[in-house]
């Protein structure tokens, strides 16, 4: 039986038909094999498996099947079942490099595999026929006792499953990694690392941690280059992740450094930069221009991902947000209540009715924005600083004693009252009353007390003549 036509197997059908005198000795095999088999110079004739129902009758209900598994490795390679004792002649499926030859049978999975495994990435010619081939191994004949390669050790019944279930999972057809480096050990780091970058592209989107693991596999498969990612990322230009940096930086891409293109829109590229010992690999540089289209889908879920978080964020600012000031509104401070000890001041624009009647709408916004600005200039960074009416702020002031806010809401009426409002406001010039308030050890129900005792001192700042600061009792939480 040949199941392809290797010298290995058919170097020794010339002495065979020597030796053997009898004239009803066949050759079993399949006829792409056999078209190579007729030169070996020997005196068989053929039994082609294809003509007899892919089997070999042996008797007493027991027959030899065949399944043809094509390319692996040969076009018309094929393996054979004993229906008899349910054994899998595999060929050079499930063969190994320089095995123990003093073991004929091992259990021993991982070890089977991993002598698998350089014999497969080297000889096979890719993973999805490898794949293919064995589920129709599998499908033709589900119960199988044990496997027997041409090469390697026999396969017991109870490691039969986890043998096929592991072989399926070799990355092969390393060779076409390769440009003009046809050393097996270097592509099979290469294809290890492409399979690893692979299972990461699955698994991470976000540019950052997936350069990180990129580079990482890198290291691993003794690459002398890292990668940086660019993108052209929409309203910010070209951005740069990866050679050191955790976040995102602003940054245009190298103009004279090894690339590869990301195809799609808007413009990505993996630039490639070596550690300075020798140019960047060729095979290297092809696996990873053979990942690019699945790493542009990976930039594509960020973008994606990274607009939506944008509007998300854009559409929470703008219902926290004050859109005349830019100050946060009823809103933002319903979300920022605060606890412990704080205190408040309220302030309002005086006779801001005015100011809209006599130079109309328009002025008085022109008012409230130069208002908010000399509120926000004058408060601590700490400090919060809300729009809570038509001319009313609130500002909240955290860890501060009560002198400290009065102090605050002085500098906060000084600087009001300089400001230069001419042809917006009468005289050109707004004032402001204001009302100060402390809380200790405070929650929720102390700050609307609190509220309410800032504004009630607003009240007394305006029926004590305007343009002042009086402060209220501290509320107690």
């Amino acid at each position: 039986v040949c199941h392809h036509p290797d010298p290995d197997i058919a170097s020794g059908l010339r002495d065979l038909s020597a030796t053997l005198g009898r004239d009803d000795v066949r050759v079993v095999t399949e006829w792409r094999a056999r078209a190579l088999l007729k030169h070996y110079g020997h005196r068989f004739d053929y039994h082609l498996v294809e003509d007899h129902d892919w089997s070999v009758p042996l008797g007493g209900g027991r027959s030899l099947e065949f399944q043809l598994t094509p390319y692996l490795h040969f076009p018309g390679a094929m393996v054979s079942f004993d229906s008899a004792s349910r054994t899998l002649f595999s060929s050079d499926l499930f063969g190994g490099f320089v095995p123990d030859s003093a073991v004929l049978e091992c259990d021993d999975l991982d070890y089977v595999i991993e002598n698998a495994r350089p014999f497969h990435q080297h000889y096979m010619p890719s993973t999805e026929l490898l794949e293919a081939g064995l589920a129709r191994i599998r499908h033709r004949w589900p119960v199988i006792d044990r496997i027997a390669p041409q090469h390697g050790h026999v396969i017991p019944g109870h490691v039969v499953d986890g043998a096929f279930d592991a072989l399926s999972r070799i990355e092969c057809g390393v060779f076409t990694l390769a440009d003009a480096d046809l050393d097996l050990r270097h592509l099979l780091r290469i294809s290890e690392a492409k399979q690893q970058i692979t299972d990461v592209l699955l698994t991470v989107a976000e540019p950052g941690a997936l350069l990180a693991a990129l580079n990482a596999i890198l290291v691993t498969a003794h690459a002398n280059a890292a990668c940086t990612l660019f993108v052209d990322v929409p309203d910010d230009g070209w951005t740069m992740w990866g050679a050191g940096h955790s976040r995102r930086v602003r940054r245009d891409p190298p103009p004279d450094r090894p690339a590869v293109g990301l195809p799609g829109v808007p413009a990505a590229m993996l630039v490639v930069r070596t550690d300075g010992s020798g140019p960047v690999d060729a095979d290297l540089m092809d696996m990873l221009d053979g990942l690019a289209p699945t790493l542009r889908l990976a930039v594509d879920q960020y973008l994606h991902d990274d607009r939506l978080a944008r509007r998300v964020s854009d559409l929470r600012r703008a219902a926290l947000t004050d859109p005349l000031t830019g100050l946060g509104n009823r809103r933002a401070l319903a979300a920022r209540i605060p606890r412990g000890d704080y205190c408040l001041v309220c302030l309002d624009v005086d006779r801001f009715k005015s100011v809209n009647d006599t130079f109309g709408h328009g002025a008085g916004d022109r008012v409230l924005v130069e208002v908010a600005a000399a509120i926000q200039s004058a408060v601590r960074e700490d400090d919060s600083v809300f729009r809570v009416g038509g001319e009313e702020f609130l500002v909240v002031l955290p860890e501060s004693s009560v002198a400290d806010a009065a102090s605050v809401a002085e500098r906060l009426r000084r600087d009001v009252a300089a400001l230069d409002l001419a042809g917006v406001a009468p005289d050109g010039r707004v004032t402001i009353s204001l009302g100060v308030t402390e809380v200790r050890g405070g929650d929720a129900e102390a700050f609307d007390l609190a509220v309410s005792d800032a504004d009630a001192a607003l009240y007394d700042a305006k029926a004590g003549g305007r343009n002042r600061v009086t402060v209220r009792a501290p509320a107690v939480g």
